[in-house]
């Protein structure tokens, strides 16, 4: 690429929009409660369609075209969420749980209704939906697309401000992280900063908010001799 030309893939898109609502929902630069929670729901809900698109692009970039024959035309429709869903679960063999799917469906339904009809709703709806979308976000691009975006924010005090000024996402990313660690194994306890059931008990790192401290009983419970 020449030094005059801009380019922007899928996944730099992603990360400028997830960006962009996290530093809406830690450093709440934007005063108007509303505002605020509206532009999160539509970053998010834009992040999660291109990143769902981008994993559909590496299994073929023919995918992501909501009709296929029309594909590379850039004037042709590409896929809602709905169909890339379903796209990456036959084709792709890349299952999203009912809930997350839940999720993603209804931050679609948000984003349009306040994009093209209007939208009321309470604030604790619109905290919820957003803590949990945005976990989903960050779930998906580290799982399926080996992008950690949590790590573009712990070199500041970003990512601690986001669990602290956002309940909803530290509660909703925190259950994520404790079923992904006991779906493998990895048996998990409470953070004594965080209080996530997020610590890892024989590394005793926090994989919520990054605290590490000495786990509680495990080197009696390992190293012990039985009397």
């Amino acid at each position: 690429m020449k030094a005059s030309e801009i380019e922007f893939t899928l996944i730099q898109n992603v990360l400028d929009s997830v960006e962009r609502s996290i530093e809406l929902l830690a450093w709440k630069d934007v005063t108007n409660e509303g505002s605020r929670l509206k532009q999160a729901i539509q970053y998010i809900a834009h992040a999660i369609e291109l990143l769902l698109k981008e994993r559909l692009r590496r299994i073929h970039p023919s995918l992501i075209w909501d009709d296929v024959d029309k594909y590379p035309r850039l004037d042709a429709r590409t896929v809602g969420v709905d169909k890339a869903i379903h796209r990456l679960e036959k084709i792709g063999g890349i299952f999203i749980t009912e809930t997350d799917a839940k999720i993603v469906k209804s931050l679609r339904d948000t984003r349009n209704a306040i994009e093209h009809f209007g939208w009321k709703t309470s604030r604790q709806e619109a905290n919820v939906i957003i803590g949990q979308g945005l976990s989903f976000a960050i779930a998906f691009a580290e799982s399926e697309l080996g992008t950690d975006i949590e790590f573009r924010f712990r070199d500041d005090d970003t990512w601690i401000q986001l669990l602290t000024e956002h309940s909803q996402f530290a509660s909703a990313h925190g259950k994520r992280i404790e079923t992904l660690a006991l779906s493998q194994g990895n048996p998990v306890q409470e953070c004594s900063f965080c209080n996530a059931m997020a610590q890892d008990i024989v590394t005793g790192a926090c994989s919520l908010c990054g605290h590490w401290e000495k786990p509680k009983d495990f080197e009696d419970e390992v190293f012990s001799p039985w009397y």
